[in-house]
């Protein structure tokens, strides 16, 4: 497993190599610059990305590597602030899981490999399905002369399954995707789908979501 540990304290840096380099195998990013370098010019099992960084802070990284990055590499954050408000900033830049200042070692292992197991999607702007097209850049979807914005909860949704066209994604993948461990109340998810099949129905494109009882949802891969 190759991981890339963006973080500029040296002592921490320091436990990580010797707590893994027998293992795995490490690259190191001293700054937000150097992170994005090396994010984007190799390939990542995971990145260990913390968010006070000199330079470019954690949370932009983040955004600049899920814009331009080949892949959607799990990105876990390291933060020494546990609110709401900061996990709430490293979710929508698109990090996967978060780890509070200080932690354990064994715990960090355990979330590394957690998220090495998630499936590496390819970084694609631009999504096509049926006649519906999705800018993953600008969340904007357009069907014929017909257009709307989703909010980004929503394009991830819908990237998701049109990835998986005529699969079911579950809603536990889903939920994952979205919040990480920090899962919201009940009924979220759903209320998201629920506001992407209205703008779907305003769009009137072929694309439909269906809902697959106790597992999740799937688009339909053929024309209504």
């Amino acid at each position: 497993m190759r991981i890339l540990i963006v973080e500029d304290n040296l002592d921490i840096q320091a436990n990580i190599a010797d707590y893994f380099e027998a293992e795995y195998r490490l690259d190191f990013a001293y700054n937000g610059d150097q992170g994005i370098n090396l994010g984007l010019e190799n390939d990542y099992d995971v990145i260990v990305l913390d968010i006070m960084l000199p330079g470019k802070d954690g949370i932009s990284v983040c955004e600049i590597l899920r814009r331009e990055s080949r892949f959607q590499v799990p990105i876990l954050m390291l933060t020494a602030r546990d609110t709401i408000d900061d996990k709430e900033l490293g979710f929508a830049a698109g990090a996967d899981d978060y780890l509070v200042k200080p932690f354990s070692l064994r715990e960090l292992k355990m979330r590394i490999e957690a998220l090495s197991k998630r499936p590496k999607l390819k970084n694609i702007s631009m999504l096509q399905h049926l006649d519906l097209s999705l800018n993953m850049a600008t969340f904007f979807i357009t069907c014929d002369s017909n257009s709307a914005t989703l909010n980004k909860k929503e394009a991830v949704i819908l990237s998701l399954l049109i990835q998986a066209a005529g699969h079911t994604v579950t809603s536990d993948m889903l939920c994952d995707r979205l919040w990480g461990d920090d899962l919201p109340e009940s009924g979220v998810l759903r209320t998201h789908i629920y506001n992407l099949r209205k703008t779907l129905k305003k769009l009137e494109t072929q694309c439909e979501i269906k809902t697959e009882r106790a597992s999740g949802y799937r688009l339909l891969v053929e024309d209504k």
